[in-house]
């Protein structure tokens, strides 16, 4: 584990670096540069291109531990690019890998899952950015500020390329000695992991119909990797038809709902949703989200529901990016956070402490040392005003190592994610007929160890509280894993 999280120090800590003053490199300008690297990539006599592959793809921050790589997935892989309106379409179909299934992304998956990402220059800045693709790099190069440095890749020389987007983001490009380009980095922020990384490397440049584009793409974002690519086939200037998309994040939402006296179901936008508890003299919020702007939406509804009372207790479910991004405004509304103690490093060593310069959050603009409580494997925690009581217990499952669920003994109701969900529709991890799903035989098997008694459960990845009934059936049948099922071009 140090070796992660030293990693992730040293990634944070380039982020400043690169922000600072240009090592220029003499006799040589960036416009001269920028023409070798175009005349072998052939980016001006593109209008478009199309390009697609096999491999793997990983689940960003679905890990099911903190120190360990994001899930893996065989995958197949089509992006076109309209160059003109500086539009992508990313399009990538995932199956099973993992034996046993380990992590999220929806996992376990019994069929494969196909997915498309939109991104125009209006987006958010991210992966799919076309700015960080070769030909896509040195259109915007040629067309910003860019200035020179010396860098290397792997141990070899190489050109430095920079220039900023949007007057916030800054972009390498690391040219070699045949006018290529190895890699690309740039820095977004993420409410987890504050000022990310994000690199791309390309090698295996071949010949596709005039133009010279590389046969393998691996993207990391942070300190482990999301695409592995095997390009098998490109098109120059394929007719592509992409509409530039709306822009902006989408809007936090908060729609509260009484299921118990002093217990509310928070619904809402974006997904997962939380659950308030209110005590004699405090409050409890289970769940954060995926985004800071549903947090403090969330943090807010308590407070409306309930005011004049603190938020003393933050329940955090486990370490995934979509249950751990609110985490921060929770620290600086002074909550002392409930997690399992497999979170310590990460929390202590990364969330806390990794800048948070492209986006200042919460706990950036109001700093607040951060308390913790933290449950050990197949430990409890309770919560109590003497008269109240909010039982916290780990669940060993396949899914998050580190989950805790958290129960309500008098309204004999459980608060719970991913390991048991109620999304209204059908699923690629949905079961065959017959068949049980690992991760929702884990929190069986856990329910029975503790004979707990179980009405209702509140799934954060769902829309309401259901009765126990609805988990009890899913749990009938042989629990059963699929298959990996690799994919090649023509499956």
């Amino acid at each position: 584990m140090k070796t992660v999280f030293a990693a992730s120090v040293v990634l944070c800590l380039a982020a400043i670096i690169a922000s600072g003053p240009e090592v220029r490199v003499a006799g040589q300008d960036a416009t001269g540069v920028l023409r070798e690297v175009d005349q072998a990539l052939g980016a001006s006599s593109l209008k478009s291109i199309r390009y697609s592959g096999t491999g793997f793809a990983y689940a960003f921050l679905q890990n099911p531990r903190p120190d360990v790589r994001y899930p893996k997935f065989y995958a197949k892989y089509t992006r076109s690019i309209d160059f003109e309106k500086g539009v992508s379409r990313e399009e990538t179909t995932r199956a099973q890998f993992e034996n046993p299934p380990s992590g999220g992304g929806q996992q376990p998956l019994y069929t494969d899952t196909t997915g498309a990402a939109v991104t125009g220059e209006s987006s958010a800045w991210g992966g799919g950015a076309v700015a960080l693709t070769p030909q896509g790099f040195v259109r915007a190069a040629m067309a910003a500020k860019a200035t020179l440095s010396q860098g290397r890749v792997d141990g070899r020389p190489a050109t430095v390329v920079s220039f900023t987007v949007r007057d916030t983001y800054k972009v390498n490009g690391y040219v070699n000695a045949q006018h290529l380009i190895e890699r690309i980095e740039t820095w977004t922020p993420q409410p987890t992991l504050g000022d990310m990384s994000i690199e791309t490397t390309f090698s295996d440049y071949r010949d596709f119909g005039g133009v010279k584009f590389p046969g393998r793409i691996v993207q990391k974002q942070w300190i482990y990797p999301v695409l592995e690519l095997n390009v098998t086939t490109v098109e120059p200037n394929a007719p592509v038809t992409l509409q530039t998309p709306a822009g902006g994040p989408q809007g936090a939402r908060v729609e509260s709902t009484k299921v118990a006296d002093g217990v509310w179901y928070l619904a809402g936008t974006p997904d997962p949703n939380s659950q308030l508890v209110e005590f004699k003299d405090f409050l409890v919020l289970v769940e954060s989200s995926v985004t800071e702007g549903r947090a403090l939406a969330n943090i807010a509804e308590a407070h409306r529901l309930v005011p004049g009372k603190p938020i003393r207790y933050h329940v955090n479910s486990h370490h995934h990016s979509d249950h751990s991004a609110g985490l921060r405004a929770f620290v600086a509304e002074g909550s002392t956070i409930v997690t399992h103690e497999m979170n310590r490093k990460f929390y202590d060593e990364v969330v806390l402490k990794a800048p948070h310069t492209l986006d200042p959050d919460a706990l950036i603009k109001a700093p607040r040392k951060a308390e913790f409580v933290y449950v050990k494997d197949k430990g409890k925690y309770v919560i109590t005003d003497g008269t109240r009581s909010l039982e916290v217990y780990h669940v060993n499952n396949g899914h998050a190592n580190n989950l805790l669920m958290s129960y309500l003994p008098k309204e004999k109701l459980l608060m719970i994610t991913d390991i048991f969900n109620d999304f209204g529709m059908p699923r690629p991890n949905d079961p065959p007929p017959g068949l049980v799903s690992p991760y929702y035989a884990a929190l069986d098997t856990r329910l029975k160890e503790l004979k707990l008694d179980v009405e209702r459960l509140a799934p954060s990845h769902g829309r309401a509280v259901v009765p126990y009934s609805q988990f009890a059936d899913k749990v009938q049948g042989k629990v059963q894993a699929p298959a990996p099922r690799p994919i090649t071009e023509t499956r």
